[in-house]
């Protein structure tokens, strides 16, 4: 869309009102103070990269009570609405998706408001007018016509398998538990081990284990990010009939968003708790190595955390993957900036599908600190920090090794 002044069209303009009414009268204030407020600023890891104004919280709140106002002000109820232009859209949008959705600023909130909530509706009245971003409104394409982000059909999401040299792994019927492998983990060859090491664990355990494979659909986290709550609770509906008609008891995941989508979203979008419990892959990995039922060979490589936002700051998963880190390394370390103040690794929000070199800038920090520290590995436990941090060591030129915490517990088991 082409940046001017120019006004939207008489048919967006009255969809902009209906739009900007799904604000609640809450949320309107909330966007008021935060307008007029910039602790968090200092915060934000996409504004510390580009000192751009646009990219900094309390403007981007500023710019959407700006558009309210010109649909629901008192001098609108007097004069009638004023319209809005191109411009208007287009810095709004700028401003929504320069932002890795990290919950950050909602931390150091002084008055404790779920910006991430205001984010996510902000990118819907976006959507609404018309505004995303041209990467990320190809995503919704794909994901329309392949149920998952990449745009590859659904009959490669078990291609992990073959690639990784696994044994034939189960599709069963009825089974007491289900691996959600996510499509991050599926579809992208960096994070292929990281589904082989959890396929592994469970095997070791004799756990009563399947997989969707072709019936597993997108969790739906990137049309929420993208604003399209609709497609978000198809995908939600699916997926949870999916796993209830299987009659499974745990539903695993290794993906944070897959996680935080399942635990906090789903029941929401489809108003009602699924017939099953929900951990990520860190949980149970915590639970077995506690429990004894599985044992490993601790390292004595020295092995730093990154704590995955939408796993630690956004779920409260922060003490699991240090229990379990405690079995694997004699040496585990710490970032300044750790557990529910961890600073963002870059790779969340659809962050790279508009800017990547943003993300990448934002995980170099992490890796140069990393580095400092005198680590030898960095683990996460998040297929979008992994590749973000991958991507970083590539094209960055950092010497040090990036595993998904349960790929390092695969190494000490001696699987992988």
């Amino acid at each position: 869309m082409a940046l001017g002044g120019r006004k939207l069209t008489a048919e967006l303009n009255e969809k902009a009102k209906a739009s900007l009414g799904k604000f609640t009268r809450r949320q309107v204030m909330e966007l008021d103070t935060c307008a007029h407020c910039a602790l968090c600023t200092e915060n934000c890891p996409a504004y510390n990269e580009s000192k751009n104004p646009l990219h900094a919280p309390g403007v981007r709140s500023a710019m959407a009570v700006k558009l309210y106002d010109k649909k629901y002000n008192v001098l609108t109820r007097l004069f009638g609405n004023t319209e809005i232009t191109e411009k208007d859209v287009e810095e709004l949008s700028e401003s929504a998706y320069h932002c890795t959705l990290c919950g950050r600023c909602m931390e150091s909130c002084p008055f404790g408001f779920q910006t991430h909530e205001l984010w996510s509706r902000i990118r819907e009245i976006v959507a609404d007018l018309g505004g995303t971003p041209t990467n990320v409104a190809r995503l919704g394409k794909m994901l329309d016509a392949n149920m998952n982000p990449y745009g590859l059909d659904p009959d490669e999401r078990l291609d992990w398998v073959d690639y990784t040299g696994m044994d034939e792994i189960p599709e069963k019927e009825q089974a007491e538990v289900a691996y959600f492998v996510g499509c991050t983990t599926a579809f992208k060859g960096v994070n292929h081990e990281v589904a082989f090491s959890i396929a592994s664990i469970l095997n070791e355990v004799n756990e009563d284990w399947t997989v969707l494979g072709e019936d597993e659909w997108c969790c739906g986290s990137p049309s929420l990010l993208s604003g399209d709550e609709h497609t978000a609770k198809e995908y939600a509906l699916h997926n949870v009939e999916a796993l209830e008609s299987r009659g499974v008891k745990k539903v695993i995941t290794g993906c944070a968003g897959c996680y935080r989508v399942f635990r906090f979203e789903y029941p929401k979008l489809l108003g009602r708790e699924p017939k099953f419990e929900i951990l990520h892959a860190v949980e149970y990995l915590r639970d077995v190595l506690v429990s004894g039922k599985l044992k490993v060979e601790s390292t004595d490589e020295k092995v730093i955390y990154h704590d995955p936002c939408e796993l630690s700051r956004l779920s409260g998963v922060i003490e699991a993957p240090r229990e379990a880190l405690k079995y694997l390394t004699k040496e585990p370390l710490e970032f300044e900036e750790n557990g529910i103040n961890v600073r963002c690794c870059g790779g969340g929000g659809l962050l790279q599908a508009v800017n990547n070199e943003m993300r990448l800038d934002i995980a170099t920090k992490r890796l140069t600190e990393a580095k400092e520290k005198g680590a030898d590995i960095l683990v996460s436990a998040c297929p979008a920090c992994k590749l973000a941090f991958t991507d970083g060591v590539r094209e960055r030129g950092f010497e040090i090794e990036v595993l998904d915490l349960l790929e390092l517990a695969a190494k000490r088991l001696g699987v992988l």
